[in-house]
């Protein structure tokens, strides 16, 4: 009961500045002012449907390289074609490839709208305060509490994100390499082996913050530099904008991407068969090294890649649109 009553609390403590927020937007334009809870709430809402729309459509290389990950050989990765040949080979043909894409939609719209929520209104709030830090207005100096504004925002809205990505990263998985074929089916087979625990399995959080941390960091330190100093000078230029978008969250997305594959890698041997590894990152990785040394860990890096670097190109292409339509203010608007 104790154990309820906490999680209530702290449910309502998250939730709270966010009906708030959804207060605020309701004045009249005249009183209407853009708080950073406002803008964290509207950012929240963008992301939330950018999440949809680019897992939508680039579920087939997710399930390609959580396929090629999970597969267990010494020495030796599944080809893309050998990948694409299992998949195809289970009882629903071609629609395997889209297999779990309801449960991570269903999943990822929430949890990336906690991530992007939490990272604008942290980023709206740190950088006054990490400019405060060194008086001088060099450019040195501003561009650190840049730099410090963008990693401290994306690892705090990460490390709350990750929580909740836990649960349908491991049920979509489980879909993915076949274990499960549907998502009830998942759903009921897991929770009568082992309970709540199954949506959790041991080393599941842990290693889902040390793939998700790094990778957030690199992606939108990248996003935010290449949008500032290649993006913002070719829209002055006439460049489509939307192609902008598309282009620098394309590379900022394979650049994160690559540098935490080894961490997925671990995650998704983790997350599909904890008791192999007894939940430890440890002895998972000490195994995964033992079947192929250090090839082993960028196993699914190319479809990984593949799938991360439109998918993100989708993403932040659809995350600005949306952004324009909640009228999101711009860096600029807001100095």
């Amino acid at each position: 009961m104790n154990a309820m009553r906490l999680l209530f609390k702290l449910t309502a403590l998250l939730i709270l500045p966010f009906i708030n927020a959804a207060a605020d937007i309701q004045k009249p334009s005249s009183v209407r002012r853009s708080s950073a809870t406002v803008e964290g709430f509207k950012n929240s809402m963008a992301s939330s449907l950018a999440a949809a729309c680019s897992k939508t459509i680039l579920a087939p290389f997710d399930t390609l390289k959580t396929v090629q990950q999970y597969h267990r050989s010494s020495g030796k990765s599944l080809s893309l074609i050998e990948a694409s040949k299992i998949i195809i080979a289970r009882p629903k043909g071609f629609l395997e490839f889209y297999a779990g894409l309801g449960v991570a939609v269903v999943g990822s719209m929430p949890s990336v709208g906690l991530y992007f929520g939490v990272y604008s209104y942290c980023k709206r709030r740190l950088r006054p305060l990490f400019s405060r830090l060194d008086q001088s207005d060099s450019e040195a100096s501003q561009g650190i509490a840049f730099t410090l504004t963008i990693l401290s925002s994306a690892a705090i809205g990460n490390t709350l994100a990750s929580f909740s990505r836990v649960p349908y990263e491991v049920v979509k998985q489980k879909l993915q390499t076949g274990i499960y074929t549907s998502t009830w089916e998942a759903l009921v087979g897991m929770a009568g082996q082992e309970g709540v625990r199954a949506f959790f399995p041991l080393g599941g959080v842990s290693i889902q913050m040390l793939r998700d941390i790094p990778y957030a960091m690199a992606t939108l330190l990248s996003y935010e530099i290449l949008k500032d100093k290649i993006g913002r000078p070719w829209k002055e230029r006439g460049v489509n904008v939307n192609l902008m978008d598309a282009l620098t969250g394309a590379l900022a997305g394979g650049i994160g991407s690559y540098v935490t594959n080894p961490m997925d890698v671990v995650k998704t041997r983790l997350q599909t068969d904890a008791g192999r590894y007894s939940g430890s990152m440890s002895q998972c990785a000490q195994l995964t090294w033992e079947e192929g040394g250090p090839m082993a860990f960028l196993r699914g890096s190319v479809p990984r890649l593949l799938h991360k670097i439109p998918a993100n190109g989708a993403f932040f292409l659809f995350y600005e649109l949306f952004r324009t339509i909640l009228k999101v203010e711009t860096e600029s608007e807001k100095s």
